[in-house]
């Protein structure tokens, strides 16, 4: 039986490797994805992938059907792998690979590791890139917990690309709503271990981030991610599934490597950052506190209360006195209740405009010290504001005029070129 089961893995293991190479499987309707060892991922109609051989360049017929040359990546045995299941995120995809290609020029392998909703075009893009294109649908979550985290298992599918390209060696896994700002090439180089990945600073001492994921590929690291695939409890997500797994073991990066653009909507310098802040000028202050807002009048007792009240005698009152006294004291209380609030609210807006003045100060303090901390920046992480596909331009620079103004360019950056290289980015993502 055992015997049976190994062979079973490696004819499997086969089939999904040839199907890599060019072959089409025909999906069958209607077929349900259940994460299994056993399947192929090209149980979804898999799109034409590089040939993972060192012949020089091959052709074959991309998914709309025309003839694409694809030159040979060289022997590296390393790879930056992405994964997209939505549009907006293929878009997000395309822009990276555009500028590893074309500005950083990579010398190594880039891999897409695509949900079958990703249209043809894309598809035909990534390759035109000298891409290569992977289908595999996304491993389940947890009883299909929190649909907005649906498909984000999908990225540690990444762990298992040395069966299907053998000769990888190491990979590098990003998120795409994020953009890659300085070469990334030389983490390839770094010292060998399962896994490093950057401080999640924003998060406190402890843990890091799945965004950036540097991995060195085994079967032996494949079987640990694939049980906690198959064993993944309720609430867990992939950046807690990996903190879990490799807490005491993981590489951790400095916070270079991944950043939130919420630095530059701040105006604050980020902890990792080895350069001097200029100090604030010991004279600033933020505006006036506001003035009180007057209290309303109090409230007036009723004639025949002013007695029992005075004497703390109230228990003898009529009945009609009694529902007077109930009417006096929830009244009382009321006013207390609006002084409270008001009170509240002037301390709120007091607090807002200090904030807000001190965002100020820090723009001017902090402006150049900013721009050198993006120059150190090895990828910007888009999470203040939503992601770059959801603003235009003229919404960013209303919705945070007291920004760096890196926050506003880190958008532009990115709907520029989406304008320019997504298929529906001209109409779609116009600056």
């Amino acid at each position: 039986m055992v015997a049976h089961s190994f062979i079973r893995k490696i004819l499997v293991s086969l089939a999904c490797t040839v199907s890599f190479l060019g072959f089409w499987i025909v999906r069958q309707p209607n077929t349900q994805h259940k994460y299994n060892d056993f399947f192929c991922p090209g149980h979804v109609t898999p799109q034409i992938t590089h040939n993972d051989t060192h012949v020089g360049p091959i052709q074959e017929l991309t998914p709309d059907g025309n003839t694409t040359v694809l030159p040979d990546f060289g022997p590296s045995p390393y790879a930056y792998v992405f994964y997209a299941t939505k549009a907006e995120y293929a878009c997000s995809v395309l822009i990276n690979i555009d500028r590893l290609n074309n500005i950083l020029h990579t010398k190594h392998r880039i891999i897409v590791i695509v949900k079958h909703t990703i249209s043809s075009q894309y598809l035909s893009l990534f390759t035109a890139q000298n891409a290569t294109v992977i289908p595999y649908e996304p491993p389940p979550l947890y009883d299909n917990d929190d649909s907005y985290y649906a498909d984000v298992l999908l990225k540690l599918v990444g762990f298992r690309l040395h069966q299907f390209v053998p000769s990888l060696k190491r990979i590098l896994i990003l998120d795409s709503d994020q953009i890659i700002l300085q070469s990334l090439d030389h983490v390839f180089s770094l010292p060998a271990v399962d896994l490093a990945a950057p401080r999640a600073s924003w998060q406190g001492l402890s843990g890091f981030t799945s965004a950036f994921l540097l991995v060195s590929l085994s079967d032996r690291l494949w079987d640990r991610m694939e049980f906690a695939l198959q064993t993944i409890k309720h609430d867990v997500f992939d950046m807690d599934l990996l903190n879990e797994m490799f807490r005491e073991t993981a590489m951790v990066l400095p916070g270079d490597y991944c950043t939130l653009n919420s630095q530059w909507e701040t105006n604050s310098i980020p902890k990792w950052w080895q350069g001097s802040e200029p100090p604030r000028d010991p004279v600033w202050k933020p505006s006036r506190k506001l003035p009180p807002t007057p209290d309303p009048p109090p409230i007036e007792v009723p004639p025949s209360l002013k007695g029992p009240l005075s004497a703390n005698n109230t228990r003898t009152l009529s009945e009609h006195d009694q529902v007077l006294l109930s009417e006096y004291r929830n009244a009382t209380v009321k006013r207390e209740l609006r002084i409270q609030a008001a009170k509240e609210a002037v301390e709120y807006v007091h607090k807002q405009q200090v904030l807000k003045d001190e965002l100020k100060e820090r723009g001017k303090r902090l402006s150049t010290t900013l721009e050198d901390v993006y120059k150190d920046v090895k990828v910007m992480h888009y999470t203040a504001l939503g992601k770059p596909w959801q603003r235009y331009l003229a919404e960013v620079e209303k919705a945070r005029p007291d920004a760096h103004p890196l926050f506003a360019k880190g958008f532009e950056v990115w709907r520029v070129k989406a304008a320019e290289i997504c298929p529906w980015g001209e109409e779609e993502y116009v600056v």
